[in-house]
């Protein structure tokens, strides 16, 4: 036996870090350094014997044989993994796909001199005084910080953030690198990446696994501090900006760095604060293991099946928590960017579907998982089947039980004291009806401030044209969109914009079943649903 083309044994990069089993790169376990002794001498010409003669007292060959069985799986021995070509477009599971850009070793290493210059103890004053500037800063910014947030900007500052925001996103993955070529690690490429369905860079700092634990914390936290510092920049230094889109960029853009490097060290996703978290408490593939043990106590106290990795411990907690917020996280992003993607018609009633369909999915392999494990365990088959029918019935209650109003995203006009609730023209004619409530808010990229309340009236929607900013936080000075118009009547609210974003909640309340299947059979992409004219949006209620 030997070890395999694409398998290697990779020594610590400081004295506290572990070595390394990879294969084509990737780390696949920790050893200590006698395996590693081991491995190295499974050269393909000696026995177990040979090899324990050849290292010594006190191995022997049922050591030899032993290290080897548990490490068979990693693929190391033998043709187990064959060597991979690096291709600059690889798929990583379940829904990553990575765009290799460059090496960015050469470049990292060239600045390496600079990085330790910054990690001297006296540059600690220098970004306390930096994060201090950023504070008040944003402190100074005050009102116009929350016009910034909850108004729309002109298009150019949105161009301004989004630029920023790409270069910032970038140094973020390439302070990961920097953090590793400081401790002598390698980072092996940097690229783009669609993380589930969103863009995003990242940096292969695969290597950080020979470091030390606290060395691995600081390899994760370098990202979100250089948002924080780009944040901190940006926000000390608008107050010396006069009043211009420029100024509007740079609060947004400071607001947004210092959003990106809190929701970075939430450790329940996994993110940089997971790896942090991860790397201090030194248990690789933690979040894995904890929803392992969080599945067991399930599968023991729901399937009855048997424990097979004890009590876990804090493991448990850590995943019911991992599993909340990821739940947590996917309603979020449902509810804020589902909406958006409604009022874009056909192409974004399917991009809707799709991700609903991928996440149906997911969750449909997890349980499949979760009861194979159990049946594997010894859960008896009338229990597995049991809960699959109580859980059919769960839904089946929940979905003819649970009331539901429907809340459609819409924006309004008012004008001349006449005020107008407004959708986009390919939308469903009948999403709105008389006497609906509507709540008018300002239309910002961030926050949606309520500015007053109103009903729909019993006038038939008519055709009519609308400010942009009706259906995007976007402020373009006589620019307008074709929508259908439906009559309101102002109940509270004096100080109206002349135009904003209305959330409609129907008088009508229905289960959540029948919400559920009024959505499907409304939307564009049910058969014998064609988009509306211009004739057939006239007169109807």
């Amino acid at each position: 036996m030997q070890l395999s083309p694409s398998g290697s044994i990779d020594a610590p990069l400081a004295a506290a870090g572990p070595w390394i089993v990879a294969i084509n790169g990737v780390p696949k376990a920790r050893v200590s350094a006698d395996v590693a002794k081991v491995l190295k001498a499974v050269d393909g010409k000696k026995d177990p014997f040979q090899v324990a003669l050849f290292l010594g007292s006190p191995w022997t060959a049922q050591d030899v044989m032993g290290i080897v069985g548990q490490l068979a799986h990693t693929g190391i021995f033998d043709g187990g993994a064959a060597p991979l070509a690096m291709r600059r477009v690889q798929f990583r599971p379940p829904l990553t796909v990575q765009f290799t850009l460059f090496n960015p070793a050469p470049l990292l290493e060239f600045f390496r001199p600079m990085v330790a210059a910054m990690a001297r103890p006296g540059m600690a004053a220098v970004a306390l005084l930096l994060l201090l500037g950023g504070l008040v800063g944003a402190f100074i910014a005050g009102p116009s910080m929350w016009r910034v947030l909850a108004a729309p900007l002109p298009v150019e500052a949105y161009l301004y953030v989004v630029a920023a925001m790409f270069v910032s996103t970038l140094l973020h993955e390439l302070g990961h690198g920097m953090a590793l070529t400081y401790f002598g690690g390698t980072p092996r490429r940097i690229g783009i990446m669609l993380f589930y369905l969103s863009p995003a860079f990242f940096c292969d700092v695969t290597d950080g696994w020979r470091l030390s634990s606290k060395q691995r914390v600081l390899v994760a936290l370098a990202g979100p501090l250089v948002h924080v510092a780009l944040g901190s920049m940006v926000l000390a230094g608008q107050a010396l900006f006069p009043e211009s889109s420029v100024k509007d960029a740079a609060v947004l853009y400071g607001v947004i760095c210092y959003a990106v490097a809190v929701l970075n060290l939430f450790p329940f996703i996994k993110l940089d604060g997971y790896v942090a978290l991860m790397s201090a408490v030194d248990i690789p593939h933690l979040r894995k293991k904890s929803l392992d043990a969080l599945a067991d106590v399930v599968s023991f106290r729901v399937l009855g099946s048997r424990r097979t990795l004890g009590r876990g411990g804090l493991l448990r907690w850590f995943g019911l928590a991992s599993f909340v917020a990821g739940t947590a996280f996917m309603v979020i992003g449902y509810q804020r960017l589902v909406p958006i993607f409604l009022q874009l018609g056909f192409v974004g009633h399917l991009v809707v579907l799709a991700v609903l369909c991928l996440l149906l999915v997911m969750a449909l392999k997890g349980v499949i998982r979760c009861f194979r494990a159990a049946a594997a365990n010894g859960s008896p088959r009338w229990r597995r089947i049991l809960v699959v029918l109580l859980g059919l019935v769960a839904i089946g209650v929940l979905l003819a039980t649970i009331p539901v109003r429907a809340v459609t995203v819409a924006g309004y006009t008012y004008q001349g004291g006449q005020l107008k609730i407004v959708m986009p023209a390919q939308g469903p004619s009948r999403a709105l009806s008389p006497g609906d409530t509507v709540t008018l808010q300002s239309q910002g990229m961030i926050l949606h401030e309520n500015l007053g309340r109103a009903t729909i009236g019993d006038q038939p929607p008519s055709n009519s044209m609308a400010p942009l900013d009706t259906l995007v936080p976007v402020a373009i000075a006589g620019d307008t969109l074709p929508v259908m118009a439906f009559s309101g009547h102002l109940e509270s609210g004096t100080n109206l914009s002349s135009s904003g974003r209305a959330e409609v909640t129907s008088q009508r309340q229905s289960s959540l079943g029948e919400w559920f299947w009024a959505s499907i059979t409304t939307s564009p992409l049910w058969p014998g649903q064609a988009a509306p004219t211009g004739d057939s949006t006239k007169g109807e209620q």
